[in-house]
């Protein structure tokens, strides 16, 4: 097995101790190794995605990173239709996206905020 080195930050490392005490990990390692897994099946499962997809795409963000959403959701104009922006607290927001579109586009929408450092979670549920 090969060994890796990995930086994260304070916070990312509460929530990994977090999740190892509270689901049972052996450590966090092995914890790491599930998640990778878990991520790598999302992407499979939406490189399958083809021809016109409707899809909700949902990005909980910070509210200081409102703009960088924005920026990033301009460049797929084309495929959203709605756009519903909704402040959860002083600190956080929730956009829900609804698309229609080719579903490359949409797919590498949601991969772009995902992987968006702006972003805190992103989910997206095909509808069709």
């Amino acid at each position: 097995m090969d060994i890796i080195s990995l930086s994260l930050d304070e916070d990312t490392l509460v929530k990994i101790d977090d999740i190892q005490e509270n689901a049972s990990f052996s450590g966090r390692s092995e914890l790491i190794r599930k998640a990778v897994e878990n991520l790598h099946q999302k992407v499979m499962d939406n490189k399958r995605l083809e021809g016109d997809l409707n899809a909700v795409v949902i990005a909980r963000h910070p509210h200081r990173k409102e703009q960088k959403i924005a920026e990033i959701a301009h460049e797929f104009n084309d495929v959203i239709t709605t756009q519903l922006h909704s402040k959860l607290d002083g600190e956080n927001c929730l956009e829900v996206f609804h698309t229609n579109g080719v579903a490359e586009k949409v797919i590498q929408f949601f991969n772009d905020l995902e992987g968006s450092k702006h972003t805190e979670s992103v989910n997206i549920l095909p509808q069709n």
